[in-house]
């Protein structure tokens, strides 16, 4: 089974399989994100304020049984950096076509991925200025150590410094929920401090009133919904 699915792939992905440099499941995980996008488009409109918690991919292929079997990829299909960088919906429209002059980008990445996403952002045109750090109250398992935060970059393009002179204090102790999920809150400090402008969320889960969306699980397209 397993040779019958290496004899599907490209020419190019196979060889990358063979010299190591990915394995099948890593190629397994991002042709299924690239499937999944191709489901939604971006929308037609420039904006002020984005949000967005990429679904990262991980080095982290524990065997089955283990602590962290599986990986991120068990809960949801992850991108690769370079994959995030060219960020396109499948009428080929790239997320920087959709970013005004001037904007802000509040950019979720984990310890780990700390110093890969610079490049994600910067593709993107932003460049980096603060972080809110996340503390989960709760401990969650690591490789190093035991990883209960998770970062909030706050990055710019142009001039976008906050609409409103409310500090807020830049680490946030909110127990977490559910796996990925982001507390409401954060989104709270972002409308406060930018209130106008038009917005949107990247990756979302969820419609909220007041932002766009462009995610997986909430298609942007009307047509994609029921499909």
């Amino acid at each position: 089974m397993i040779a019958q699915q290496l004899a599907d792939l490209p020419s190019d992905i196979r060889e990358s399989i063979a010299q190591r440099e990915k394995t099948l499941s890593e190629v397994r995980r991002e042709r299924k994100a690239i499937e999944v996008r191709r489901l939604v488009t971006l929308p037609d409109a420039k904006y002020r304020v984005l949000y967005a918690d990429p679904p990262w991919a991980y080095n982290d292929k524990a065997d089955a049984g283990s602590v962290q079997a599986g990986g991120v990829a068990v809960h949801y299909p992850t991108e690769s950096i370079q994959a995030l960088c060219t960020l396109a919906d499948r009428n080929g429209k790239h997320v920087q076509d959709v970013i005004a002059k001037d904007a802000v980008l509040f950019l979720w990445v984990t310890s780990p991925l700390l110093f890969e996403s610079a490049a994600v952002f910067k593709a993107w045109g932003f460049t980096y200025k603060a972080s809110f750090v996340w503390d989960k109250v709760k401990h969650n398992m690591g490789h190093y150590n035991s990883v209960r935060h998770e970062f909030l970059l706050i990055c710019t393009k142009g001039s976008c410094t906050p609409d409103a002179a409310e500090l807020f204090d830049s680490v946030q102790s909110i127990e977490k929920t559910t796996h990925s999920t982001k507390p409401a809150a954060f989104r709270q400090i972002i409308d406060t401090l930018y209130p106008y402008g038009k917005r949107l969320e990247l990756f979302a889960r969820e419609r909220v009133e007041g932002w766009d969306s462009f995610g997986y699980e909430v298609a942007s397209a009307p047509e994609v919904i029921g499909a």
